[in-house]
């Protein structure tokens, strides 16, 4: 990819983020103003095991569907992604119904996440053969149509539905995303088969589950703090540390920009002066674009928060954001760094980042949060940050030097 091409895509997929974030921004809002910080909190909570659920499913969806697209082509990778991620996301919902107090959610957990998988295959695809343009596409559409699709109901029915508005919303828009993402599909890559490859589901499966191991070990170092929230402190806690977690994600807006863009290029370079320079150059222009966006929200008041979600209790998203902001720092450039690691296979240091920030995250959370509430679920969350991002730091700094 020339450089030329390579900043138009940066640029691009960040005003593609930025419109992303609005738009989520926009369904916390709705959802906040509509069922309060409870209903943010149930919210909260099914994203967490959906979370989980794409995660397993992504093993087959994600990274090696990028990784081997031009390897082997789309037929054999679509056949085994389908399949997984059906089957996955049926036994996991049914998993998380024995924990689960209301009988409808493991179902829209099954349909949701079984819909979510076959839209990241398609995305994935799209990265894999650099048409970023159609990613950012697929990925701007999402909260768009989530957005859209609850007003709809909610106002259509009167607010009968209750926060499952949310979740029949989710199913209508994804189910939507999917059959465009299916139209574009065959459009730029051409037509696919019904077809097994026993080597290639190996070689997927063990790409795929080392990047997600990293992945599901980091999501619980987001995560483990808010289910710790709610099983010490109740729901309302959990509904507004999410508001504060979903804010603090935010500000790395620009760095997964940039990421996914050079994720993209040095899958097709590979690990190269080159790479690693502009790798280096575009973790500086994240750090910075970061350390502006949590300079603009430590200007704020923090009663503009109530005033926006509609609740006393938001009063404290601010301090929750800049008690976590040295850790969203951390992750700003480290998070360029990462998928760096990723398009060049050594998927064995994600692991270990992860897993370290994961014990910091148990220990502290065991220490902090009981005594602290929400404020030592952010500390706990900041502390997880730094110590994972330092280690992926210093392993880039090897292989440059």
């Amino acid at each position: 990819m020339s450089s030329i091409n390579l900043k138009k895509n940066i640029i691009e997929t960040t005003f593609v983020r930025g419109g992303i974030l609005i738009l989520n921004f926009a369904v916390i809002w709705l959802v906040t103003r509509l069922w309060h910080a409870e209903g943010n909190g149930i919210r909260a909570l099914f994203v967490a095991d959906l979370g989980i659920i794409s995660i397993f499913c992504n093993i087959f969806t994600t990274s090696s569907v990028s990784y081997y697209i031009r390897k082997v082509g789309q037929s054999r990778l679509k056949t085994q992604a389908y399949l997984w991620v059906f089957m996955v996301s049926g036994i996991l919902a049914l998993i998380f119904s024995f924990r689960s107090g209301e009988t409808c959610l493991p179902l829209f957990l099954f349909v949701i996440s079984a819909l979510m998988g076959f839209v990241a295959f398609h995305s994935s695809l799209f990265v894999g053969c650099q048409k970023i343009p159609y990613y950012n596409l697929i990925t701007l559409l999402q909260p768009l149509l989530l957005l859209l699709f609850m007003l709809m109901i909610h106002y259509a029915f009167y607010g009968k539905f209750s926060y499952y508005a949310y979740f029949y919303a989710q199913i209508i828009s994804l189910l939507l995303i999917f059959i465009t993402a299916k139209i574009i599909t065959r459009k730029t890559l051409g037509k696919s088969q019904f077809e097994f490859n026993k080597k290639t589901i190996k070689d997927s499966f063990h790409f795929g589950w080392q990047t997600e191991l990293s992945n599901l070990i980091q999501f619980l170092n987001y995560r483990i703090s808010m289910y710790a929230l709610s099983y010490l402190s109740g729901i309302k806690s959990v509904g507004v540390f999410a508001l504060g977690v979903a804010i603090a994600e935010a500000i790395w807006i620009f760095s997964k920009s940039i990421s996914i863009v050079q994720y993209s290029n040095v899958l097709q370079t590979g690990d190269t002066v080159e790479s690693r320079k502009e790798t280096t150059k575009v973790s500086y222009i994240s750090f910075l674009a970061s350390i502006i966006c949590i300079a603009i929200i430590a200007i704020l008041p923090a009663n503009i928060f109530v005033w926006i979600f509609n609740g006393e209790e938001f009063g404290y998203v601010k301090t929750i954001v800049l008690l976590m902001s040295p850790g969203i720092l951390a992750m700003a450039v480290s998070n360029v760094y990462g998928n760096f690691f990723s398009a060049i296979g050594k998927l064995k240091i994600l692991i270990i980042k992860s897993g370290a920030g994961l014990l910091v995250t148990i220990v502290l959370s065991l220490l902090l949060i009981s005594k602290w509430g929400i404020f030592g679920a952010s500390i706990v969350n900041s502390c997880a940050y730094i110590v994972s991002s330092a280690i992926l730091i210093v392993f880039f700094k090897r292989q440059i030097s």
